[in-house]
C-alpha cells in the first residue's frame, strides 16, 4: 500500500500519479518488471478503436436507414392511392443506389463480375420503374430503345474489365480503348434512334462523336507506338 507524497492520499498500485493532486508516483525500490506492470493501467484514457471495421455491419445499418424512407413511403401511397403509384419511383432509385454502393460491402472479396451483373440488372429495372410504370405505350420504347442501349454500354464495360483484368496496361492503352468503345457506342445509339423513331440529325450526331472519337484514338495509338512522341509529351508535361 503506497501514498502520495504530496497529499498524502492511498494510491492505486498501478496508478502513475495521484488522482486528487497529479503528483508523479514515483517508488525507487520497485523493480523493472514492476514498473513495466503499474504502465496497464485498469482503464485507458486513450479509446480504442479497432483495425478494420466491420464492413457487413455498415451495409446493414445503411440498408436500414434507405428502407425506412421506402416503407414510410409505400405506407403513405398506400393510403393516397389517387396520386399515383409515385413511391415506386423511390423505391427504384433507392434500389439502383443500394445495389451500386451498398452491395459491394456485403462481400468479403470484391467480384468485379458480379458487381458488374448486378449492376446492370439495377440499370435495367430502374429505368423500366422509372419510366415505363404508370406510361402507357413507353413499353415499346423501352424493348426497342433504351434496353438495347444499356446492353450495349454493359457489354462494353464487361469487355473493358476483361481487357484490363488481362494483364496490366499502360494507362495511354487504356485510354485508347475507353475512346474506341465510346466510339463505337455513339454510333450504335445514333442508329437506334435514327431507326426506331427518325430523329433528325440522330445518326448524324453519332458519327460526329464517333469520327471525333476515332481521330483520337489514332492520335493516341501514334503517341503510344512513338517513342520520340511519348519522350516530347512527357517533356512538356512533366518537365
Amino acid at each position: 500500500m503506497s501514498y502520495c507524497v504530496n497529499c498524502g492520499v492511498e494510491l492505486d498500485k498501478s496508478a502513475k500519479k495521484c488522482a486528487l493532486c497529479g503528483t508523479p508516483v514515483i517508488n525507487p525500490n520497485e523493480t523493472k518488471n514492476e514498473k513495466e506492470e503499474k504502465g496497464q493501467t485498469p482503464f485507458s484514457e486513450k479509446p480504442f478503436y479497432p483495425a478494420q471495421i466491420k464492413q457487413r455491419f455498415v451495409a446493414y445499418v445503411i440498408t436500414m436507414v434507405m428502407l425506412i424512407p421506402n416503407i414510410v413511403c409505400t405506407f403513405i401511397n398506400a393510403l393516397f392511392l389517387q396520386n399515383g403509384f409515385w413511391s415506386f419511383y423511390i423505391s427504384a432509385t433507392s434500389f439502383l443506389l443500394w445495389v451500386v454502393f451498398v452491395f459491394p460491402f456485403f462481400t468479403k472479396k470484391l467480384r468485379p463480375y458480379l458487381m458488374w451483373l448486378f449492376d446492370t440488372l439495377a440499370v435495367c429495372t430502374y429505368v423500366f420503374f422509372f419510366f415505363v410504370m404508370g406510361y402507357e405505350g413507353k413499353q415499346a420504347w423501352y424493348f426497342n430503345t433504351a434496353l438495347p442501349i444499356i446492353l450495349a454500354v454493359s457489354a462494353l464495360t464487361l469487355i473493358y474489365m476483361i481487357w484490363v483484368r488481362k494483364k496490366k496496361r499502360h494507362w495511354v492503352l487504356k485510354f485508347l480503348f475507353i475512346t474506341a468503345e465510346i466510339a463505337a457506342c455513339s454510333f450504335f445509339c445514333g442508329s437506334i434512334l435514327e431507326i426506331n423513331y427518325g430523329l433528325k440529325y440522330a445518326f448524324e450526331i453519332g458519327m460526329i462523336v464517333f469520327v471525333c472519337c476515332l481521330a483520337l484514338t489514332g492520335f493516341l495509338a501514334y503517341c503510344y507506338s512513338s517513342k520520340h512522341m511519348r519522350a516530347w509529351l512527357s517533356k512538356k508535361f512533366f518537365v
